[in-house]
């Protein structure tokens, strides 16, 4: 946020990146807003949504083992695998198609992402379940938090007005935290699985 070279779609001549303003996507643009190149900014972004869709795909599988080591929920477990695999390579994707050259297919990915990421956390918690594993109610929390936020892109206020363009970027800044929080409820509760 940072590096961004500046502007937003309602006020190009703003300075620098705005949290209620600027999609985090736009931090992957190779020319701001502004109109000014931000390649200081896409390069540490690409890098940032490729290693967290890589990250997604090398979990997914290790939750696949898990339920098979376990010897419950396999063919959820096999289901989580394939769907957090989906999931990974979208938002991997999501770095390789900036928005401004590529939005449509950009637009499609974050859908494909988050749309599978709900399916994909929707496993977790069957397995978890299953398996005797952490808080449901976590689990539960964050479903309802992703699909609010698919709710959100898909029904919600559209893009033409300030108004709705605000609500969607700070539904998109929830949704982000909200997922680092739940990352590190999922890590901490799987080690203490897998160490007792």
């Amino acid at each position: 946020m940072a590096l961004y070279a500046g502007g937003t779609w309602y006020e190009p001549a703003a300075t620098h990146y705005q949290l209620a303003h600027n999609f985090l996507s736009d931090l992957g643009a190779t020319r701001a807003f502004s109109g000014r190149a931000n390649y200081a900014s896409a390069v540490p972004f690409a890098i940032a949504l490729v290693s967290i869709g890589a990250a997604l795909i090398a979990f997914a599988w290790s939750w696949r083992e898990f339920a098979f080591g376990r010897g419950r929920a396999r063919v959820v477990g096999a289901a989580s695998a394939w769907i957090g695999t989906a999931s990974g390579a979208a938002f991997g994707g999501i770095a390789l198609a900036p928005i401004d050259h590529a939005l449509r297919l950009h637009n499609d990915l974050v859908l494909a992402a988050f749309g599978s990421l709900l399916a994909y956390v929707a496993c977790l918690t069957l397995l978890m379940w299953r398996n005797g594993v952490g808080r449901l109610a976590a689990n539960a929390a964050y479903l309802a938090l992703v699909v609010g936020y698919v709710g959100l892109v898909v029904l919600g206020p559209r893009l033409g007005t300030e108004h709705g363009f605000v609500v969607q970027v700070v539904g998109q800044k929830i949704i982000v935290y909200g997922s680092m929080g739940y990352v590190i409820y999922l890590t901490t509760t799987t080690r203490r699985a897998l160490t007792s």
